[in-house]
């Protein structure tokens, strides 16, 4: 099978600094020069900066539902609680409050995540000892079980936003240590470090290109172009990127894969995807063009162990449609050199 394995720990430390823009902080600086075994030990060295940066900057707070019983009101009465209960006999009534306080679910991740690694006997003392005396800074904060299904409830806002690195990286560290050694369970590590790279290589090829160039640079929702207006149960076209100079518009769409070319039989010529150009045609032919406006597509893979590789330039209804394949196991000099070649091979 194609993999995509073997990237250099300090090329994913890099993705992610293009990713999260909150590695840019000094307190950061010092990663950049260290050299690690495994990813584990990156991750922990992320949360063991990251986390008192946070701490420095006051846990956060929000408002939350309180439910007790009490000899004084405040809030609401609840009056079927308070029968329930039979709070009554102890002249004390069940009340219902607002309250404002570090006990959210952005801060029971980070503390039952540091109980987690402060037991963790895949990390080494050192780094146990930091986490745990961490945890005195969240007392107020419940404990709660960690489950990967904590994660899907999470909701940002402009308060909590730089909460999103250190909690994604929560995550991260959580599955890399979850999974044990086992067939089984390494599979379904593999498929669930394909989706994690995946999401990371779209957010590092986005705020590279951002960062790095001078393109207009968007993520645009594309509409449908249909004749009559009705576009109920058409799917949403979300664009991964989308890079624009003068009259001229590329739209990326990002591809980390196990697979990124197929065949139809064992030995059989590698063939690209289907579905993948029938998505980047689509996009193309759903744009709304402006006077004088070429606009071409673009699928970057992100390089497998393959030894077919998808580099290709296709003409198709009068646009472009490239297809590449960067290599994440090079240095990060040439990962950046090949990138900006990819798009200048359409806008020069």
């Amino acid at each position: 099978m194609e993999r995509n394995e073997n990237i250099p720990i300090r090329n994913i430390y890099y993705m992610l600094s293009y990713a999260y823009q909150t590695l840019h902080l000094s307190e950061y600086k010092q990663i950049g020069t260290e050299q690690f075994e495994n990813v584990k030990e990156l991750y922990a060295e992320i949360l063991s900066i990251g986390i008192p940066v946070l701490i420095r900057g006051g846990l956060s707070k929000d408002y939350i539902s309180v439910e007790e019983t009490s000899n004084f009101i405040k809030g609401k009465i609840d009056i079927n609680a308070t029968i329930k209960k039979n709070a009554l006999v102890d002249k004390k009534v069940a009340i219902v409050y607002d309250e404002f306080s570090e006990d959210i679910l952005l801060n029971q991740i980070i503390k039952s995540t540091l109980v987690y690694l402060s037991r963790s006997n895949k990390l080494s003392q050192k780094m146990r000892r930091l986490f745990y005396g961490l945890l005195p800074y969240f007392k107020e904060v419940s404990d709660v079980e960690l489950d990967i299904n904590l994660w899907k409830n999470v909701r940002y806002n402009h308060q909590n936003i730089r909460y999103q690195f250190i909690v994604d990286v929560c995550r991260y560290l959580y599955e890399e240590l979850l999974f044990d050694q086992s067939s089984a369970s390494q599979i379904l590590k593999e498929i669930q470090d394909e989706q994690k790279l995946s999401s990371l290589y779209e957010k590092f090829i986005y705020a590279f290109f951002q960062r790095e160039t001078k393109y207009n640079v968007s993520r645009p929702q594309i509409q449908w172009n249909v004749d009559d207006g009705f576009k109920e149960a058409l799917p949403i076209m979300q664009t991964d990127l989308v890079l624009q100079k003068d009259n001229k518009t590329l739209i990326v769409d990002a591809k980390f894969y196990s697979e990124n070319m197929a065949a139809r039989f064992e030995g059989g010529a590698a063939k690209q995807k289907s579905s993948n150009l029938y998505q980047i045609f689509t996009y193309i032919n759903n744009w709304k063009n402006e006077p004088g406006e070429t606009v071409a597509g673009m699928l970057l893979y992100a390089k497998t162990t393959a030894i077919n590789q998808p580099n290709h330039l296709y003409q198709m209804k009068g646009n472009q449609i490239f297809v590449a394949s960067l290599n994440l196991q090079q240095d990060f000099s040439g990962i950046k050199e090949d990138l900006l070649a990819y798009a200048n091979q359409f806008f020069t």
